[in-house]
């Protein structure tokens, strides 16, 4: 099973075209992740199931049960995580994109991780030597809504980001050698 998973990511995130270009693919939700799950084992000191709590999410469930306590509040999880995967690099690894408030909450403390009447953008994880890191934040409210774009040779692709349902406006974002920056919007 644990095989399953990655070798699934990877076929889903690597479609090709008959003449061998790469399909416009987007993000996918991880449906197996429980932010509970992260909760329940950071509490018991337990290993996580890394289907359950990816790497990535654990690491910002640390950081945000930190913040929580240190508020007066109590961390609790969703049952169902809200995690996208997407390959930005074309390296056969999932990057992971999701923002805390659609996986945590804070007890006592109910705004802790809100964004206001906005929606909180999503933060994108990549897994650089052995470390996640955050590379860019992706203003995208479900993950078919981000999709990859054109592709520069040895680098991160541009990611475009179509808010409505006919994609009435796009918001383009372009590497710029570390992170991904809001480059543009186009009709």
């Amino acid at each position: 099973m644990r095989l399953l998973l990655p070798a699934a990511l990877f076929l889903g995130a690597a479609l090709l075209t008959l003449d061998g270009t790469a399909q416009t693919v987007h993000a996918t939700k991880l449906t197996s992740v429980s932010p509970a799950h992260c909760v329940a084992t950071l509490e018991r000191r337990v290993v996580a199931d890394p289907l359950r709590c990816p790497s990535a999410l654990r690491e910002a469930i640390i950081e945000a049960g930190a913040m929580c306590r240190q508020a007066g509040g109590t961390l609790m999880g969703a049952a169902e995580g809200n995690v996208w995967a997407i390959d930005v690099n074309g390296d056969g690894r999932n990057e992971l994109a999701f923002a805390l408030a659609d996986n945590v909450s804070c007890t006592g403390v109910y705004n802790l991780f809100a964004c206001g009447s906005l929606k909180c953008p999503k933060s994108l994880y990549e897994l650089r030597d052995g470390a996640w890191k955050a590379i860019g934040s992706i203003a995208a409210e479900t993950p078919e809504q981000l999709t990859l774009g054109s592709a520069e040779a040895n680098s991160h692709r541009s990611l475009v980001v179509c808010s409505q349902n006919r994609c009435a406006e796009r918001r383009i974002y372009e590497w710029q050698g570390t992170s991904y920056e809001p480059a543009r919007a186009s009709p």
